[in-house]
């Protein structure tokens, strides 16, 4: 294995992984920290080489390493831990052979973008699709999925086209129907909007979640998980 300069190219090409427009061009991104990168070598898609700091760690998980300094991590992650890999994103099946989805439309934060995707999969949602918004293969997403995202399929549309066959729950603070008396198809998305500005997409039916003492909305991640694990309930599992 070896040790790489703080001006090596592999280096510089590693810290383009910042930017969505690269991610998206090259087909790869950024795994943080030991923990991730396990999880991640056993997920869905492929991993393609590691950088680790040799005093901190000595893996070998059978694909290209390369030592560098903490230092130079500094440079690539703020939550290395001493070592970051570099995936490829492999693509999922067909959008339409998912009966369950979660629509995040323009959701703009990381934390709230990661957060839903893992409880999309931990409820038993189908996969995930993402229409503008932050780019799911954000460094920040990717850690709050808890590693949610190497094993849940995720789709980045342009538009909503492709879900003209999925009947649409949207998640609204006030004014749609009670969470507690919904009736929910075989096949169908809940879609979660913008944390400022709301809904984007046209849906069916409007669902909202009865609250106490006044208060008007829930974080959005946190709404959309009320949902979904009262979706679940109702299945019987």
């Amino acid at each position: 294995m070896a040790k790489l300069g703080k001006h090596s190219p592999k280096l510089k090409q590693l810290l383009q992984l910042d930017k969505a427009s690269v991610r998206r061009d090259l087909g790869l991104f950024l795994v943080e920290g030991p923990k991730l990168l396990l999880e991640a070598h056993n997920g869905h898609h492929q991993l393609k080489e590691i950088f680790f700091d040799p005093a901190r760690h000595d893996l070998d998980l059978g694909v290209p390493g390369w030592h560098v300094d903490s230092e130079q991590l500094d440079r690539v992650s703020d939550a290395h831990q001493g070592v970051v890999g570099v995936l490829e994103a492999r693509p999922w099946p067909d959008l339409q052979q998912y009966n369950r989805l979660v629509v995040a439309d323009g959701l703009s934060d990381p934390g709230n973008l990661g957060t839903l995707m893992r409880s999309a999969w931990a409820a038993g949602m189908e996969a995930l699709v993402c229409l503008g918004g932050v780019d799911p293969f954000n460094p920040k997403v990717v850690r709050a999925s808890a590693g949610a995202i190497f094993h849940f399929p995720v789709f980045r549309l342009k538009s909503g086209e492709e879900l003209a066959d999925y009947p649409l729950v949207g998640l609204s603070p006030r004014g749609g129907r009670d969470l507690y008396s919904m009736h929910w198809p075989r096949r169908w998305g809940l879609v979660v909007g913008n944390e400022a500005h709301g809904l984007n997409l046209n849906v069916q039916t409007l669902c909202t979640i009865p609250m106490e003492h006044g208060c008007e909305s829930l974080n959005a991640a946190t709404s959309a998980s009320i949902v979904l694990f009262e979706y679940r309930r109702t299945l019987g599992v």
